[in-house]
C-alpha cells in the first residue's frame, strides 16, 4: 500500500511552528537572562531558585497534557485528534513574550516580587506552549509518513528556523539599539508577539488534519485500551531511542541557550563592543541554512544517526576556541569564524530533529499497536525544558565563583565568562553525543520498513 505524501507548500506551512518558536526561543535566550538579571536586578540565586520550581512543575505538565491529549477523543471527528489543542494553546502562547518583558525592576516590587513576576509567567508560557507544540510535533510522525518527506521537512525546517532566528535576533537588537533599554525591551516583546500572531495564521492549513486522518484516529481511538499515566510514562522511558534522542537534544538546546545567552555579554566583556556588535550572530544564522542543505544531501548516503552524531562531535570541538580568543576587537574575527562554524554544525542537529523523532514514533506504534505521539513528546518537552534550568545554573556557578556580572573587568571574572561558553558547552554535547551514539538503534533500512509497514497496519 502506498504512504500518502503532501505538497511542499503543506510542509512549510506546518514547519513555521518552527519558525515563531525560533523566534521567540532566540529573543528568550539572549535578552531575557540580561534582562532579569542585570536591567531588572533579580538575584541571580533567586532566578536559578524560580527556573529550579519551573522544572518540577514542568516534570509532570508536559507528560500529562500529552497523555490527555493521546487519549482524548471528543474533537476527533469533527476537528481532529491535534487541531483543537494546537489552536487552544498557540495563540496565549504568542502573547507570552508580552507578560515577560513587561516585569517592572525589583526596585519597585522587591526581589520576591519579580521572582513571582518571572516564575508564573515562565509557568504559564510554558503551558500555553505545550499545549500547542507538543501536539504539533504529535501530529507530524502521523501526517507525515514518508521517510523522504519527513528529510524534506527536515530541510524546510532549517530554511524558517533560519528565518525565525534572524527576526528573534535582528529586531530586538535594532529596537535597543534605536530606544534603549527603557522602553526597548517592552517594545520588541510586542513586536515579536504581532509577527508570531501573523504567522499563526498561516500557519494553520499545514497543521489542519485532513478527512482521512479524522477517520483513521476515530478508529484507533476505539480500539486503543485505557493504560495510565504513570504506567504509559513507565513504559516510554524504557524506549532506549527515545532516550538517546532525549539526551542529545537536551544537550544541545543546553549548549545551544548558554551559547547564544552570553553573547551580550561576551559581545561587551570580552570583545569590548557596543550592543550592536551582538548583530555577530548573524554570522551563526547565514551559515545554518547551507550546512544543512549539505547535511540534508549527506543524510541520503549515510542516514540520518549519523548525520546527527556528526554534527554532536563537530559542536564539542568548535566551542574549544571560545577559550582563548583575544581581549578586545582583535577577537572579533577568530569569533565570527567560531560562529559560522557553530552555524553549519547546527544545520545538522535541527534539520535531522524530525526524521529522528518520527522514526522512533513509528517503531514503537508498529511494537505497541498504538500511537502515543503526545506522551512521547510530551515528555521530551520535558527534558528539553530542563536545559533552562541547567543554563541558569550555570550562570549561577560561573557568578557565584569567578564573581562575574556585566561591565566586569577582572581576568577572574572574565574567565568565568570564557569558561560559560566554552568549558560547559563542550562538557554537555560530549555527554548529548556519547549516549546517543550508544542508545539510538533505528537504521536507515528499519525506518524505511516501518513506514510502509504501519500502513499496511493501518497505524
Amino acid at each position: 500500500m502506498e504512504v500518502k505524501r503532501y505538497p511542499k507548500k503543506i510542509m512549510a506551512s506546518f514547519q513555521l511552528g518552527n519558525l515563531i518558536g525560533l523566534m521567540f526561543s532566540q529573543l528568550y535566550a539572549i535578552q531575557m537572562p540580561a534582562f532579569f538579571l542585570d536591567i531588572l536586578g533579580l538575584d541571580v540565586s533567586l532566578y536559578f531558585i524560580a527556573l529550579i520550581i519551573f522544572t518540577l512543575v514542568n516534570m509532570f505538565n508536559d507528560p500529562i497534557l500529552g497523555h490527555l491529549s493521546d487519549r482524548s477523543t471528543r474533537f476527533t471527528k469533527r476537528w481532529g485528534k491535534r487541531f483543537p489543542f494546537i489552536i487552544m494553546g498557540v495563540f496565549p502562547w504568542a502573547l507570552m513574550p508580552i507578560f515577560f518583558f513587561a516585569a517592572p525592576s525589583a526596585l519597585l516590587i522587591g526581589q520576591f516580587g519579580l521572582f513571582f513576576w518571572y516564575l508564573i509567567v515562565q509557568c504559564t508560557n510554558d503551558t500555553a506552549f505545550s499545549l500547542f507544540d507538543v501536539n504539533r510535533i504529535a501530529l507530524f510522525p502521523d501526517k507525515f509518513r514518508e521517510p523522504q518527506d519527513r528529510k524534506i521537512a527536515g530541510f524546510i525546517t532549517v530554511i524558517l528556523e533560519t528565518v525565525g532566528v534572524i527576526l528573534g535576533v535582528i529586531i530586538p537588537i535594532l529596537i535597543l539599539e534605536l530606544m534603549g533599554p527603557g522602553l526597548g525591551y517592552f517594545t520588541q516583546a510586542i513586536i515579536i508577539s504581532v509577527i508570531g500572531i501573523i504567522l499563526i495564521f498561516f500557519m494553520i492549513p499545514g497543521v489542519r488534519e485532513d478527512e482521512e486522518m479524522k477517520q483513521r484516529r476515530a478508529q484507533l481511538n476505539v480500539s486503543m485500551e485505557k493504560i495510565s499515566f504513570f504506567k504509559n510514562l513507565f513504559s516510554i522511558i524504557k524506549d532506549k531511542n527515545l532516550i538517546a534522542y532525549i539526551a542529545l537534544y537536551t544537550c544541545y538546546g543546553t549548549t545551544m541557550g548558554i551559547v547564544m545567552g552570553s553573547v551580550p555579554w561576551f559581545v561587551q566583556d570580552i570583545l569590548l563592543l557596543p550592543v550592536l556588535g551582538e548583530l555577530i550572530v548573524i554570522f551563526y544564522i547565514l551559515a545554518v541554512f547551507p550546512g544543512a542543505y549539505l547535511w540534508y544531501k549527506l543524510s541520503l548516503k549515510i542516514g540520518i544517526k549519523k548525520v546527527a552524531l556528526l554534527g554532536g562531535i563537530l559542536m564539542f570541538f568548535i566551542a574549544i576556541p571560545i577559550i582563548s580568543i583575544p581581549y578586545g576587537p582583535d577577537g572579533l574575527p577568530i569569533m565570527i569564524i567560531v560562529l559560522l562554524c557553530f552555524g553549519v554544525t547546527d544545520g545538522a542537529i535541527i534539520s535531522m530533529t524530525m526524521p529522528l523523532f518520527s522514526a522512533i514514533i513509528d517503531a514503537a506504534a508498529i511494537r505497541t499497536g498504538q500511537r502515543k505521539e503526545g506522551l512521547y513528546n510530551g515528555t521530551n518537552v520535558f527534558f528539553n525544558r530542563i536545559s533552562i534550568a541547567i543554563n541558569a545554573l550555570v550562570y549561577w556557578i560561573v557568578r557565584t565563583l569567578s564573581g562575574y556580572e556585566l561591565g566586569a573587568t577582572e581576568p577572574l571574572q572574565l574567565f568565568g565568562l570564557r569558561m560559560q561558553m566554552s568549558i560547559f558547552p563542550m562538557i554537555f554535547m560530549f555527554i548529548g553525543s556519547l549516549l546517543f551514539w550508544k542508545f539510538y538503534r533505528l537504521t536507515e533500512e528499519k525506518i524505511n520498513e516501518n513506514a510502509l509497514k504501519l500502513t499496511e497496519l493501518k497505524l
